[in-house]
């Protein structure tokens, strides 16, 4: 039994390419079954593939004198085996009120960090001979079987329901195809002993009940329930793989990700299937995001639908994310707090005004960022400020006026570079939209006796 259970570990390791010669592995070893019998799969599996082995336990400062109990039995374990163990303390309680997680999230991430600090550390110290540090944990069949489950009742994508991966970066799981009561026989059959962590019968925990009460039920119906579970994961995950492929590539074509930290999303996506467009967006959304872990259904369902509003209306996201429909498609930006209007400096030093009379051979500036006013038409002071409520241009020479809203729409300028352009104004009548239009009514004719000319050094130097 004992040499048919270890057979199978090394042939898993081996397939899925775990462990290399000369890698360090970093064992996670809490002192119950599981993490005892993967001790014992590696030190076995030593014989045939060179691997350095050590071991971390972190105690959690949850279940006070057992818990103590439980890393003095793994340090006492591993020192006669002669196995380097390192017990790391963490206070997971402290970490729950902190950050308003529940206690048994608050384990694990501080038990994965505790794990990363220490494979860290070991990179760091230079005693790798051209392999790599391998964090092994525990996860086996049965915890397989209860994520999927777990993942299907909270309404997941196929990556949630795929399940656990047999390695996630530095992270391998060799126990993953061993059921929990191979598990138990071979500790049984070898002569060691294990600790039982009292809060596996606690049903408050999500685990537990599942495991508890669920499974006892679903295995009533189907015998081979949890084994069906698993191999429904093996299935989703290479599924997701290859829907992983295809949305690169439908990515790469549909979305254009601008320097300035915009994720434009253009029309074209609405040709692809749904599942496809929902998968590119999610992918957007997180790019932008810069995380994924509160990114919901529901978000990637209201990012579809604003393809179906019109153009400038917007839809706030999680992590700050704003999304707005514009005339190529939805842009999505996240939005940066205190940023200041003008990051590059005073606008005013980048505008240079000069009045000069006007002659015949005065030459009239065309340029983009150089023009040229009838100064004896302005009724209020110049100024160089953002759009305001009111603005509006004449735009003909009958005089006919348009609001600046208007225009702006009118011309396809998408709304978040309407908040950054800068105006030359005179009250509410805008003079100048830099760089692009001027009003018609402030325009040089033959009745100009003086030329406001401006010239704003934002621009190219010869536009």
């Amino acid at each position: 039994m004992s040499e048919r259970l270890e057979a199978q570990v090394k042939q898993y390791i081996e397939a899925n390419g775990l462990i290399g010669a000369g890698d360090v592995v970093l064992a996670g070893v809490s002192g119950g079954a599981d993490s005892m019998c993967l001790l014992e799969l590696l030190r076995t599996c030593r014989a045939d593939v060179a691997f350095a082995l050590r071991v971390i336990h972190v105690e959690h400062g949850i279940r006070g004198e057992a818990s103590m109990a439980d890393a003095q039995f793994v340090a006492d374990y591993c020192k006669n085996r002669e196995i380097p163990c390192e017990v790391v303390q963490v206070d997971a309680c402290v970490h729950a009120a902190q950050h308003g997680c529940s206690l048994e999230e608050a384990a694990r991430i501080l038990r994965y960090e505790a794990f990363e600090r220490a494979a860290q550390a070991l990179e760091q110290s230079g005693g790798l001979r051209g392999g790599q540090v391998r964090i092994a944990v525990a996860h086996h069949r049965e915890d397989q079987a209860e994520t999927v489950l777990w993942q299907m009742i909270r309404g997941s994508d196929l990556r949630g329901i795929g399940g656990i991966r047999p390695r996630r970066g530095r992270i391998i799981r060799p126990l993953l195809e061993v059921g929990r009561g191979q598990i138990e026989a071979y500790l049984i059959g070898r002569g060691i002993c294990w600790r039982e962590d009292a809060t596996n019968t606690d049903t408050a925990y999500t685990r537990n009940r599942l495991r508890r009460e669920v499974f006892p039920v679903l295995k009533q119906l189907n015998a081979q329930a949890v084994r069906h579970l698993c191999e429904s994961a093996t299935r989703l995950q290479e599924t997701e793989d290859y829907l992983a492929q295809q949305t690169q590539t439908v990515y790469g074509q549909a979305v254009l990700e601008r320097q300035s930290g915009e994720v434009l999303v253009l029309e074209q996506l609405r040709q692809e299937p749904p599942i496809m467009q929902r998968r590119v967006l999610y992918r957007a959304l997180e790019r932008c995001a810069g995380q994924a872990r509160d990114l919901q259904t529901k978000h990637i369902a209201a990012l579809l639908e604003l393809f179906d509003h019109q153009v400038g209306h917007r839809l706030s996201l999680p992590y700050e994310v704003e999304a707005w429909r514009g005339y190529e498609g939805v842009t999505l930006m996240r939005r940066q707090q205190g940023e200041p209007d003008d990051a590059g400096g005073s606008m005013r030093g980048r505008v240079r005004m000069e009045i000069i009379d006007y002659a015949p051979e005065v030459e009239i500036s065309k340029k983009k960022y150089t023009k040229c006013f009838d100064y004896d038409k302005i009724k209020h002071h110049v100024q160089i400020r953002k759009r305001q409520r009111g603005d509006y241009l004449t735009i003909d020479a009958a005089g006919h006026r348009q609001k600046l809203k208007s225009y702006l729409v009118n011309e396809k300028i998408p709304r978040q570079e309407r908040e950054k352009l800068w105006l030359l104004a005179d009250g509410s009548h805008i003079i100048w939209v830099i760089g692009h239009r001027v009003s018609d009514y402030y325009k040089v004719d033959t009745h100009t006796r003086r030329i406001l000319k401006v010239q704003y050094s934002g621009g190219k130097e010869n536009e």
